[in-house]
């Protein structure tokens, strides 16, 4: 609804109002130390509660016609200095704190907010570098030589030169005017563009954005990813729609622009997420009940049965450990990643939708259609910024304070994958590019989905081997889950029981829900409040129960390693995720201790993961996810490569068959000769000099 029109007074009087609002507002000394710290500062950033508060017939004046009354109150700020001076010129007053009811959604702005003061809540997906924009510029009129000053818009991206010299009145026609640039005046520019927050897009709608000029001290401040609430005043700018036989033709159609006044940044995590008192009072019942993670687990894709071990891992990363700073620099995330590797059909896409859903901030996003700058991020010539380099967000650095899903991992190419590994482990995306260099966060954790190297898991294979992913890639996952879909007569008919069940009670209802939606503790929009609501209240500490228990399980199953040519079990990375697990795992309680159950939690999840996905003959050997070869694998490496050695100095090169039957005398089966053989050729240390003849590229 478009607000009332008021007559505005003289300005004069606009300017006398403020100066009394200042004054009440007792903001005389902040003006006075601003002006003392020019240029470091130079913005006074007046609440607009404190103008409501004392003349709010004043205050809807300024949300109806921001312009005249923002440069009243720059010149009432001007006036209160003991002695003006030039540079008082330039300092600025900004408005926050706007109220809802100019609070617009992006793509609910219409043409009744023309013109007036809105606030804009987004976040920043595009930036260009900061330049100069001139503001008053000065022109020589080359008949008489005056000088003409001609003022600019902000918001038009028209220069606009002047019609006729003030001194001897010849048109434009008649003389010519030289732009004189050391004469004119100008201030630092930036633009920037907003899109609507990913988790307020409903039913998968495309998210829809806003173009927004930053100037002066607001240039520079924003990166993509930001979260912020922008306070500024909307334009329409005239679209060019083509040549025509008169010159250019304009459009009927306007594009917007925000030219911004003041810039709020988002410090509190999810206070985007609106929790009522009633809300709050059932959360705070949750309180170290030791049923609320079951209950969690239950509420997660209740129709998909099974997978509860998974469920279980996948509801601590949506609560997440504690993010720590030390006093060297050195940040160790909180974020928990998990990967899930499964067979087709088992329901791993479902799962992460339903994530997704549930997630706070959460965005989807699949493999196949996903690039390294679609991930990361991206330096792109854009008409946006007419033509010139700017910095666009990818995925990761959108879902910054939230949480990305990957689907279909496996089907990105090498180079898309490589992209992600600082983003990781670092939660930073570097990019340089056309001489952009930047570094945005990417704090977010990562909850990803692909199927085994073959499209199914065999058993002629370790699970370990046929994982299609690289090492230095897998090693950055906390927790890797593998799903094998076996045939078991007896799970098999209760899961079609199940499954047919369901199909059976919703027919023919279109939206209705299964009986197991309606029994899961918890609502996905109740659960999405809760995790909201722990992760911004809740920071737990170990205990030193805690610590007791983590410290003697993973000494415990260090030890296995110190026995003579067995492989390592477990390194510190896997510490640091018993960590975050136990963290977790106290968040989801709003417990502010970690207890000695949280961190047996933790060491349950760890050590079930690892027995499925990184053991080798009966002993976990932590290897196959870091270096891609298990302890055993590399002994028989180095034998083999030994064989091949000698093979070659005695007749120059040798055949598949020739290296088995050598094999064979060291107890090293065909099938692994095969394996080894494939990978030292897909790495390239084996060169075909002729049908079946091979040679080591690396002799000696």
């Amino acid at each position: 609804m478009a607000l009332v029109t008021h007559a505005l007074p003289a300005h004069a009087q606009l300017v006398e109002r403020w100066t009394q609002i200042l004054e009440e507002g007792d903001l005389r000394a902040r003006i006075l130390d601003v002006a003392a710290r020019f240029p470091e500062e130079r913005s006074i950033v007046v609440p607009f509660a404190t103008v409501d508060s004392v003349d709010a017939a004043f205050a809807d004046l300024l949300l109806e016609r921001p312009e005249e009354m923002l440069a009243a109150g720059r010149e009432a700020i001007r006036a209160m200095l003991p002695v003006s001076t030039g540079e008082s010129e330039h300092l600025r007053l900004r408005v926050d704190g706007l109220p809802p009811t100019v609070r617009r959604a992006i793509r609910g702005i219409r043409e009744t907010d023309l013109g007036q003061f809105v606030a804009v809540e987004g976040i920043v997906r595009k930036s260009t570098e900061v330049r100069p924009l001139v503001k008053d510029a000065v022109f020589q009129c080359l008949s008489c030589k005056n000088e003409v000053h001609e003022t600019q818009e902000e918001s038009s991206p028209v220069f606009r030169e002047p019609i006729e010299c003030t001194a001897c009145g010849k048109p434009m026609g008649r003389t010519r005017f030289r732009f004189v640039p050391e004469r004119s005046t100008f201030i630092d520019a930036q633009r920037i563009e907003i899109q609507e927050n990913p988790e307020s897009l409903k039913g998968g709608a495309h998210p829809q954005g806003l173009p927004v000029l930053l100037t002066e001290d607001l240039a520079g401040r924003l990166i993509p990813g930001n979260r912020v609430i922008l306070n500024g005043v909307l334009k329409g700018l005239q679209r060019a729609a083509g040549g025509g036989r008169g010159g250019l033709v304009r459009s009927t159609s306007f594009e917007l622009l925000l030219l911004d006044n003041s810039v709020e940044h988002k410090h509190l995590e999810y206070d985007e997420i609106p929790i009522s008192e009633e809300e709050e009072r059932l959360f705070r019942t949750f309180e170290n009940d030791p049923q609320i993670l079951d209950k969690i687990v239950l509420s997660l894709a209740p129709t998909i049965k099974g997978m509860e071990e998974e469920k279980e891992a996948i509801a601590l990363q949506l609560f997440g450990g504690v993010e720590k700073k030390h006093a060297d620099g050195i940040r160790v995330r909180g974020d928990i990643h998990i990967l899930i590797i499964g067979d087709p059909g088992t329901a791993k896409s479902q799962l992460l939708r339903y994530i997704a859903d549930v997630a706070p901030r959460g965005i989807y996003t699949s493999g196949k259609g996903a690039t390294a700058a679609g991930l990361t991020a991206a330096a792109v010539k854009d008409d946006f910024a007419g033509g010139r380099w700017v910095l666009e967000a990818g995925m990761l650095v959108l879902a910054d304070g939230g949480m990305a899903i990957v689907d279909e991992l496996d089907k990105m190419t090498p180079e898309d994958r490589s992209a992600m590994h600082e983003a990781l482990e670092q939660q930073t995306v570097s990019i340089a590019k056309a001489g952009i260099t930047a570094t945005l966060n990417a704090r977010c954790p990562v909850l990803a989905a692909a199927n085994p190297k073959w499209g199914r898991f065999t058993s002629d294979r370790t699970i370990s081997e046929q994982i299609d992913l690289p090492p230095t890639l897998l090693s950055r996952f906390d927790v890797i889950y593998s799903i094998q879909d076996r045939p078991n007569q007896v799970r098999d008919r209760l899961l079609a029981n199940r499954i047919l069940q369901s199909h059976q009670e919703v027919a023919g209802v279109s939206g209705a829900t299964t009986p197991s939606d309606r029994n899961a503790p918890f609502s996905a929009d109740l659960l999405r409040k809760y995790i909201a609501y722990a992760r911004r209240t809740v920071r737990p500490q170990l205990s030193d129960a805690a610590l007791a228990v983590i410290e003697e399980f993973y000494v415990e199953i260090r030890k296995s390693g110190e026995e003579p040519n067995a492989p390592v079990p477990i390194t510190a990375r896997q510490l640091e995720a018993l960590v975050r697990l136990s963290e977790a795992s106290a968040r989801a309680r709003l417990s502010v201790t970690v207890s000695e159950e949280d961190a047996r939690r933790a060491t349950r999840i760890v050590e079930g993961f690892l027995k499925r996905v990184s053991t080798t003959e009966g002993r976990l050997d932590i290897d196959i996810l870091t270096t891609g070869f298990s302890h055993s694998q590399r002994e028989r490496l180095e034998i083999l490569q030994g064989l091949m050695r000698a093979l070659q100095q005695k007749a120059g090169s040798f055949s598949l068959e020739e290296l088995k039957a050598e094999a064979s005398t060291k107890e090293i089966p065909p099938a692994r000769v095969d394996a080894l053989f494939t990978s030292l050729r897909s790495q390239g240390e084996l060169v075909e000099i002729r049908p079946d003849r091979w040679q080591m590229v690396r002799f000696g």
